[in-house]
């Protein structure tokens, strides 16, 4: 059975989605992800075995370092290799992220726990994070140790229960802090408890490894028959983490230096004499100065006054009754009314959860009689996910507070807000005019380095992708479309896309054919550079020739205009600034002989080998009369089933990584190319370039 899961930093799944940890009862740490959509359950597989990297390490270090619990070699072996407690490392703040992808994705890194006092850090690598050059999830143990325990607590094969009981056989919790930038590495702070007491020790990451510092205990704070404890996600000036820790008294707020793990402040509160287990945690880190711990415990939340405390001067207060106990008692209530129980009614309540803007909470309960035998096969019990707000929707729609998030999480949050604060159809226009400026303020552009060109000298696909993806997809006018796309979905107006996609496609078509010319080496990335070319000269041949007396439709910057005619065509003037003619006469004439050209290279139908011609975006036509979708990146015309990627939001199709990946493989040669056009236009598109949505199938 599931005793913990833990989601992974962004990067790690397919589709740069985060991978799932789940430790079961029999001492088993997998790693899960999805293939295709995530509600499907047959998606769904494990990946990774962490004990097998476990057993694979100790089998080459041996065991010979002491133990306190056995000293079989054979039972050490066994011990070593069963795990406690695990805790991901937080992503790394190298890395620009707007809405959904980031420049670039750091290692992922993971700390456990064995039944032997260890402390294991290990790294875990996916086909995702290595760009393709594995084909299967592998962890590597980095480096791992042990901690002393207690005199008072070592039993070696002890014989009597009262030893048994007092002996200190493993880690029961772990959690690990932020990270904080000092000079050019990064540190947090790992905590632990044992028995007793809980510890930490400060991590460094240094050019992807690990280095760990010297051991720190926090004496008197027993957390064996209690838990959990957590760290605030939001540091505090000067390089300091909060530490929040569950005990058997009560909750324990410290203030830790993560520069040397020192404890900086503490501070108390009990928790109204509850004897039960806390069950959820979850921070609200933006509604107020000060974060906000919301939780719950098993069986206790609607009978305890205490469900929220912040840090104030005086130490930890509680604040009034959050909306999701609210929910949960009316909920109580009802159940109580529909069944007849006459108020003999409880609740279990089984975790929370923030959402990651921070403006919605999750919390999951399940609804039992207190006096009575619950009738019925456990199939039959439900339990209840319920979504209440953290802050009213008008401070909501105030500002999007900077966050790792997803066009999902964002495209939430707009629903829920057209919803609730627009009343009539009339005031949809200015919310999205609103909505995209604010979501252009908090998920910026980013701007290319000085340098940061994609010249023939770069050899590096990761370094290629980050600065193809930073002046393609990041560019403020790009970011712009994008969210008005983004935006028009949470209003369900998308019939004014149309124009925003152009846009987005034109650029990242004009930004491609400036990759060095090396990467067009493989018949398949020569001919997505020519569907690219054809792109271009399409919407040139279009757009360049009409009547220019035409109100301004969308400003985008001194090099890109478009217009609107008056039969509601449109004409654009899209050529960045250093490839713009002299003449705009010679321009027109240019963009109609390349559109000419166009035409006459082609692709061919699978069914009735009828040429192509790219005289649409979205859409192709054989002259034969098939139709077949265009790949929303490489423009090529999707003709065999299976092969096919979809944005989750608007549904755009996409060939997929395998497919492209296959057609770089040529019959002469037994291995892809390690670097290629198509390869890196793959890479560097990871969510959909038209709304930021994740891929699904």
């Amino acid at each position: 059975m599931p005793i913990a899961i833990a989601w992974s930093s962004p990067g790690l799944a397919k589709y740069r989605r985060s991978a799932l940890g789940v430790l079961t009862s029999n001492l088993v740490l997998s790693i899960w992800s999805a293939e295709g959509k995530l509600q499907e359950e047959s998606s769904w597989n494990r990946r990774l075995l962490i004990n097998n990297a476990l057993a694979n390490y100790f089998a080459q270090v041996g065991t010979s370092q002491a133990s306190h619990i056995s000293s079989s070699t054979e039972e050490q072996m066994r011990l070593r290799t069963r795990i406690r407690a695990f805790a991901w490392a937080p992503a790394l703040p190298s890395a620009t992220n707007t809405m959904g992808t980031q420049t670039s994705y750091g290692r992922q890194y993971l700390v456990a726990t064995n039944e032997d006092n260890q402390l294991l850090f290990l790294s875990v690598d996916s086909p995702t994070t290595t760009l393709g050059s594995i084909q299967n999830w592998n962890a590597a143990v980095l480096t791992h140790v042990a901690f002393e325990p207690e005199q008072e607590s070592t039993f070696t094969d002890p014989l009597f229960f009262d030893g048994l009981m007092k002996q200190q056989r493993f880690i029961s919790h772990v959690a690990w802090s932020p990270w904080v930038l000092r000079g050019d590495v990064y540190q947090s702070v790992v905590a632990y408890a044992t028995n007793e007491e809980v510890r930490g020790r400060v991590v460094t990451c240094t050019d992807l490894n690990i280095e760990l510092g010297s051991e720190v205990r926090y004496p008197g704070i027993s957390l064996r028959y209690s838990g959990s404890l957590t760290w605030c996600p939001r540091l505090k000036d000067a390089g300091q983490a909060i530490l929040a820790l569950f005990t058997n008294s009560g909750l324990v707020y410290m203030t830790i230096s993560v520069k040397d793990a020192s404890i900086v402040d503490k501070a108390e509160h009990d928790l109204d004499g509850r004897w039960d287990q806390v069950s959820g945690i979850a921070w609200d880190c933006e509604s107020h100065a000060s974060p906000r711990l919301h939780f719950s415990s098993l069986l206790s939340t609607v009978q305890s006054p205490t469900a929220v405390v912040e840090e104030s001067a005086g130490g930890l207060k509680a604040v009034k009754a959050p909306n999701w106990k609210e929910k949960i008692e009316n909920s109580m209530v009802l159940f109580s009314v529909k069944n007849d129980l006459k108020g003999h009614s409880k609740t279990k309540v089984w975790g929370l959860t923030a959402a990651p803007l921070e403006d919605f909470i999750a919390a999951c309960n399940s609804l039992h009689p207190s006096d009575s035998i619950e009738y019925g096969p456990p199939a039959d019990r439900r339990g209840t996910v319920a979504l209440s707000t953290l802050r009213h929707y008008s401070k909501i729609r105030e500002s999007f507070p900077v966050r790792n998030t997803t066009a999902e999480g964002v495209l939430f949050t707009l629903k829920k807000l057209v919803e609730n604060t627009v009343e009539d159809a009339d005031q949809m226009p200015a919310f999205a005019e609103e909505a995209v400026d604010k979501l252009l303020l908090a998920y910026k552009p980013i701007e290319l380095a000085e340098g940061d060109t994609l010249g023939s000298e770069l050899d590096d696909l990761q370094e290629l992708v980050r600065r193809f993806k930073t002046q393609a997809l990041f560019n403020e006018n790009t970011l712009r479309d994008r969210y008005s796309i983004l935006v028009a979905h949470a209003c369900n107006d998308t019939a004014s896309n149309e124009l925003a996609r152009t846009l987005i496609s034109y650029r990242l078509a004009t930004v491609l054919q400036t990759l060095p010319p090396v990467l067009s080496q493989t018949t398949f990335s020569k001919e997505v550079l020519l569907h690219h070319r054809q792109l271009v000269a399409l919407i040139d041949g279009l757009f360049s020739s009409g009547n220019m007396e035409t109100e301004t439709l969308n400003e985008t910057g001194p090099e890109q205009s478009a217009t609107r005619t008056g039969d509601d065509n449109f004409e654009v003037d899209l050529i960045p600034e250093h490839t713009v003619s002299s003449s705009k006469d010679q321009t027109i004439s240019d963009n109609r002989s390349r559109l000419d050209e166009m035409v006459n290279v082609t692709d061919q139908c699978d069914f009735c080998s009828a040429p192509i011609p790219f005289t649409d975006l979205t859409t192709a036509h054989c002259t034969g009369g098939h139709e077949f979708p265009r790949c929303g990146i490489s423009f090529i015309a999707i003709q065999a089933p299976g092969v096919t990627k979809y944005c989750g939001i608007c549904s755009t199709p996409f060939l997929s990584e395998e497919f492209m990946r296959a057609q770089e493989i040529g019959e002469e040669v037994d291995a892809e190319p390690e670097l290629t056009l198509a390869r890196v236009l793959s890479q560097a598109c990871d969510v959909c370039v038209f709304c930021g949505g994740k891929f699904v199938g």
